[in-house]
């Protein structure tokens, strides 16, 4: 069966001609490349891809989870200081997603070619959707009083929704597998 590679992400499709747009980075036709008869093996591996996007990325969004764990351990036990940590990981998630979001564009420009397939840029509009929630949770945080406390909380299941959707989109980047039929 003819392989072809997507030079945009790296997806590799069996198949007589290469699909319409790229089942993982949605990339047109024209950007695929026919492989070797002599490598498929070889090229259908995944590389293993060492930056330091990935570093900005997966730390902080690790600590999202844990603050919801620290809120949920606070309300059930009453522990302030839990709920005093959970803010504290919001903050550093916070600081970190602008460097998240530079390193990405620096990765889509340098590794990508500034493809302007939709993967990319949905993850841009989900790490600016990021910056700005974690903004305003602060900001609601610092305000205070009870009447606030549902928009908070609103704004970190908007970050813990970003967060997620980031991750399963840079997956599919990184670990998209050829389907065999």
């Amino acid at each position: 069966m003819k392989q072809w590679q997507c030079t945009v992400c790296g997806y590799i499709h069996e198949g007589p001609e290469p699909p319409a747009h790229c089942p993982v980075c949605g990339a047109e036709r024209s950007k695929f490349v026919p492989l070797p008869e002599t490598e498929p093996e070889l090229a259908a591996q995944p590389a293993l891809r060492l930056h330091l996007h990935p570093i900005l990325s997966h730390f902080p969004n690790a600590l999202l989870p844990t603050a919801w764990l620290f809120l949920i351990i606070y309300w059930l036990l009453g522990r302030a200081t839990l709920e005093e940590a959970a803010i504290w990981l919001v903050a550093v998630v916070t600081l970190c997603a602008p460097l998240s979001l530079a390193t990405g564009i620096y990765d889509w420009k340098t590794r990508f070619a500034g493809e302007k397939a939709p993967i990319f840029t949905r993850k841009i509009i989900l790490s600016v959707f990021l910056i700005l929630l974690g903004i305003a949770a602060l900001v609601l945080r610092l305000l205070g009083g009870p009447g606030l406390q549902p928009f908070y909380l609103l704004c970190l299941a908007g970050m813990l929704g970003c967060v997620t959707l980031l991750g399963w989109y840079g997956g599919k980047l990184v670990f998209s597998t050829p389907p065999r039929h």
